[in-house]
């Protein structure tokens, strides 16, 4: 229920909005002929420094210098419903992934306007696990988002301002003492500065559109780091995180929110926020590399709407969680041949949903979940949602030609009083030096979202969704820095949720387990490593995600099944001075329900309502874009300085992300008037600026 009337705000606002680093050498000769050479450095200089590949989607244009937004142009990722939604990777529910922060559970790694939480200053690498991934991670069976922030450099205290249209923010770095180094970003959406209060917005048409700017969409975020090398065995690093997402708005009788949803008519305001901190113990050995950490995380979202006179109080949604989270890794080196990899963890979290709003008995499955409300319902509940698991791994390299990574994961959930043994295994098969076939499998499983399985507003006694992962590859290194992969993946869904029909008999269940899932697909991707002054890489995907209601027998494409895809992205160095690139991108348009009629609203008087055809039946024309991006390095006052130019949608094509009625022009049963919403705006240029002292 919360996640689905957040998302009422966000789109209701969205048309507003828009290898290893090398050690440190010092050189000296001695009295005689010999040249010595002594080495120093610190064994965390290697994670100070940004990978190739990172760096790759720093600079990728249309993402802003934010190299998670980057991610859609990989091979399987999409926008779940548009550009800035988050990420569906190969066939998945967004809700299905995890996202994870230097080893640690973040409360969310995106804007809900468009960026990642992360400055761009930080992020050492990232990897996206697409599916079939070892038994390091648990309560997940989408994609991992593993992001690995790069520790302070040893250097003397320097300070990077970064001003774009979208964010201005601070990053400082620096060593504090001899062992000792440090880093802070912060960053603020500078969104507010386009609106006014109390500004009422128009639509496409230049005509008023009934939503008055109480507080403009907003967001900020912060990062920091502390790094102690103990001694050459030993680190101990303490990082923060934190970020913020708001908006308020009012909404009069002509706004096209409250004329389908007319409780939403008055003053609505959306907020949602995390904060983290987290201690993490890294022991090194000729052996073994022991990790150990402790963190907290206390994550909240708050929706409020209907606030007017003759409703003083409205209604509203507030989901908040705080957890504890005991984390350990080993990773043994028996011998040349054996390595042992144990995982283990405990997420100690309550959580808190208290609601005064409707009932609104829906998931994926449903094409309008605004149309599916209930009866206005009140509560406070408490969870204790506890979750543990252990993994084991065992690597094997038989010989110069095979790879195994054999392993198990058991997890209990407590709150279900579920328990599950997950089998894992990854095979590599070395056909040469430069070629590689790999195979994956591995099961999966995730506790139901908490609005689900809650008393009252959801079933407690739905199981957990289960998922099934194998994948097929081959990858090859060529010539020049050339490289290509192409892989094939299947997965499997069962157990996941049905809104029972109202008129069923077992409705007061609310939910069931009566949804099964199959994706399958095949990603290909070529890739070009810098040389000759340019990179770039093509990716082209085929898939398809469906969704079986068990129940009533029926299947339909998934909402967020898109069959092709294809990027292209090209990066090139002009000079010493200029670079500059281009991001082209195509997609078929993803699925969507027609409607084929209009309805009187049951509740409200000379109010209507759409009359839906076959679920997901029909597509959107196809989407394309293209993004072009120039960086010019400059100095300012004798300080090293960069200007960044960016064009985003640079032809300004109309990409439709989803149907309504048009509400205005709808005065009875008879009218059937459309109204498409558009994903980007047409042309969007950026100008940014960096500056360091």
């Amino acid at each position: 229920m919360f996640k689905v009337t957040n998302a009422k705000l966000s789109l209701a606002l969205s048309p507003i909005v828009i290898c290893m680093a090398l050690p440190s050498y010092a050189a000296e000769a001695d009295q005689t002929s010999m040249e010595h050479i002594e080495v120093f450095y610190k064994r965390s200089s290697v994670t100070s420094e940004i990978t190739e590949n990172t760096e790759k989607l720093v600079t990728m244009p249309g993402a802003m210098g934010d190299p998670l937004r980057a991610v859609f142009s990989l091979p399987g990722v999409v926008a779940a419903g548009g550009s800035m939604s988050e990420p569906a990777v190969r066939g998945s529910s967004p809700s299905d992934n995890i996202f994870e922060v230097d080893f640690m559970p973040a409360g969310y790694i995106f804007h809900d306007f468009g960026s990642s939480i992360f400055n761009r200053h930080i992020i050492q690498d990232f990897q996206l696990y697409s599916a079939g991934y070892g038994t390091g991670y648990s309560n997940a069976t989408g994609a991992v988002f593993d992001v690995t922030l790069r520790n302070p450099k040893y250097q003397p205290i320097t300070t990077t301002l970064d001003f774009t249209m979208f964010n201005a923010g601070i990053f400082v770095e620096g060593q504090a003492t001899d062992n000792t180094a440090f880093y802070f970003s912060a960053r603020k959406s500078t969104l507010p500065l386009f609106f006014s209060k109390g500004e009422e917005l128009e639509d496409d048409d230049g005509k008023p559109s009934g939503v008055t700017i109480n507080e403009a969409p907003d967001d900020h975020d912060y990062q920091g780091k502390w790094l102690w090398d103990i001694n050459n065995n030993n680190t101990l690093t303490f990082n923060f995180t934190g970020a913020e997402d708001s908006a308020a708005a009012g909404f009069n009788e002509r706004a096209q929110l409250a004329q389908k949803t007319p409780e939403f008519q008055g003053d609505a305001v959306y907020i949602r926020e995390f904060n983290s901190q987290n201690l993490l113990w890294d022991h090194y050995n000729k052996r073994f590399h022991l990790r150990v950490a402790v963190g907290a995380l206390d994550h909240s979202g708050r929706l409020e709407y209907g606030k007017r006179a003759s409703l003083s109080n409205g209604f509203f949604e507030q989901e908040s969680e705080k957890q504890f989270t005991y984390k350990a890794q080993l990773n043994y080196r028996i011998n040349k041949q054996h390595r042992l990899i144990t995982d283990m963890a405990y997420f100690d979290n309550e959580t808190t949903y208290s609601y005064d709003s409707f009932q609104y008995l829906c998931t994926e499955l449903d094409p309008d979940c605004d149309i599916k409300k209930g009866e206005r319902i009140t509560g406070k509940q408490k969870f204790g949602v506890d979750s543990g698991f252990i993994g084991l791994t065992h690597v094997w390299q038989i010989g110069d030609k095979w790879q195994t990574e054999l392993g198990g994961q058991w997890q209990h959930n407590k709150y279900t009083d579920e328990s599950f043994v997950s089998p894992r295994l990854a095979i590599n098969y070395y056909v040469s030096d430069q070629s590689t076939i790999s195979a994956k499998l591995g099961r999966y499983n995730r506790m139901q979202d908490i609005d689900h399985i809650a008393p009252d507003v959801g079933n407690p006694n739905l199981k957990s969704q289960t998922a099934n992962h194998a994948t097929l590859g081959f990858s090859q290194q060529l010539d020049n820095e050339w490289s290509w992969s192409l892989e094939g993946y299947y997965k499997t869904m069962t157990n996941l949720p049905l809104a029972i029909d109202v008129h069923a008999q077992d409705a007061h269940l609310l939910y069931s387990n009566q949804v099964e899932g199959q994706a399958y697909g095949l990603d290909l991707l070529i890739n070009k490593n810098k040389t000759d002054n340019w990179y770039g890489w093509i990716s082209l995907s085929y898939a398809k995600s469906e969704r079986t209601d068990t129940r009533h027998h029926i299947t339909k494409d998934y909402y967020a099944d898109t069959p092709v895809v294809f990027n292209a992205v090209l990066q090139y160095e002009i000079n010493e001075l200029w670079q500059g690139g281009f991001n082209f991108t195509a997609r078929s348009g993803q699925a969507y329900t027609p409607i084929v009629g209009v309805r009187e609203n049951p509740d409200f008087d000379n109010r209507f309502l759409p009359v839906y055809g076959d679920a997901f039946s029909e597509r959107h024309d196809l989407y394309h874009r293209l993004d072009i991006r120039f960086e010019r390095k400059t100095e300012v006052f004798g300080l090293d300085g960069k200007l960044i130019l960016e064009l985003m949608n640079a032809y300004g094509q109309k990409n439709v992300s989803s149907i309504d009625l048009d509400y205005d022009r709808v005065k009875s049963v008879n009218d059937l008037y459309i109204e498409e919403e558009e994903d980007d705006f047409e042309i969007r240029p950026s100008i940014g600026f960096s500056v360091t002292f």
